[in-house]
């Protein structure tokens, strides 16, 4: 199945599944709190959709836009918009964040300065990143036996597009990694693998048949996919079983009060017999 508008898609997947991990590539210490509304909703304009926007322990707002191949300055002045509307209808300080895949060089840079505000965002280019170094990294933690973390969870989806690796090789080589069940859970195999399987789309760029290998490998050892479905409908099915008994319990426990209510009708007033039985008013008067 081909997906549009594929590094949109892989971007908002993986902040998603790794928006921690996201902000440690960036250097920030912060926690992510929640997700924020990424609709902006402004009377004098059209709505506007931002790619994410993170709210973090400190009352900060982070707005994260993704932009495939280099920046323009009619992309960064659009960013600029966003966070002055953020900050307009949130009333929280907001920064913003911008990944790319594109080159740093042929990018335009601009900060936009008024007398209340200040845009200058924080710029990431994923060629800036070695990756070949950054898989070896992992493959040492691999060998060594050692806890692979979320970040590294995050660039086991991202290394193709890093500086310094052969696109295609090292796209097999982490779609490999990833099927290591001793590495990750089902859950943490879920998360990469969806971002993995846009990835291949990007990456084979049409190649059908080399999309087609991708997936074999993507799907290799694929028994995690059943295990994780079983445990969501164990979970799903807990969730019900559970809230249909509390419903019971409840239905049980008015059935009784309404009986005990009944044979007090000749003993006590319905305002005494609502207080003993928790019933409300109306419901005695009814009886």
């Amino acid at each position: 199945m081909y997906i549009p508008f594929g590094k949109d898609t892989l971007q908002k997947l993986s902040l998603i599944a790794f928006a921690q991990a996201i902000l440690a590539m960036m250097g920030d210490k912060r926690k992510v709190v929640r997700f924020y509304p990424t609709e902006l909703i402004i009377p004098t304009f059209r709505h506007r959709f931002m790619d994410g926007v993170l709210e973090l322990d400190d009352g900060v707002l982070i707005n994260v836009e993704f932009q495939t191949g280099d920046l323009t300055e009619k992309f960064l002045l659009r960013c600029a918009q966003y966070a002055v509307n953020l900050r307009v209808i949130s009333r929280k300080f907001v920064e913003t964040s911008i990944i790319s895949t594109g080159n740093r060089n042929k990018s335009k840079l601009i900060a936009f300065i008024s007398k209340f505000f200040l845009f200058k965002p924080k710029i990431f280019f994923y060629s800036e990143y070695d990756g070949l170094e950054i898989l070896n990294n992992i493959k040492d933690k691999i060998e060594n036996k050692e806890k692979l973390t979320l970040l590294d969870h995050y660039y086991l989806v991202f290394i193709p597009f890093m500086g310094n690796v052969n696109q295609v090789e090292v796209a097999f080589e982490v779609f490999r990694i990833a099927n290591n069940r001793e590495l990750f859970s089902a859950e943490e195999q879920s998360e990469i693998k969806k971002c993995q399987y846009v990835v291949a789309q990007i990456v084979a760029n049409g190649d059908k048949k080399l999309f087609n290998k991708f997936w074999e490998i993507i799907m290799w050892n694929n028994d995690f996919l059943v295990e994780y479905e079983e445990n969501l409908i164990k979970e799903t099915t807990e969730n019900v079983t559970q809230q249909v008994t509390e419903q019971v319990t409840q239905q049980v426990t008015m059935d009784v009060s309404k009986n005990i209510a009944k044979n007090l009708k000749d003993v006590l007033s319905d305002e005494e017999i609502a207080k003993c039985t928790g019933l409300s008013l109306k419901t005695v008067k009814g009886l």
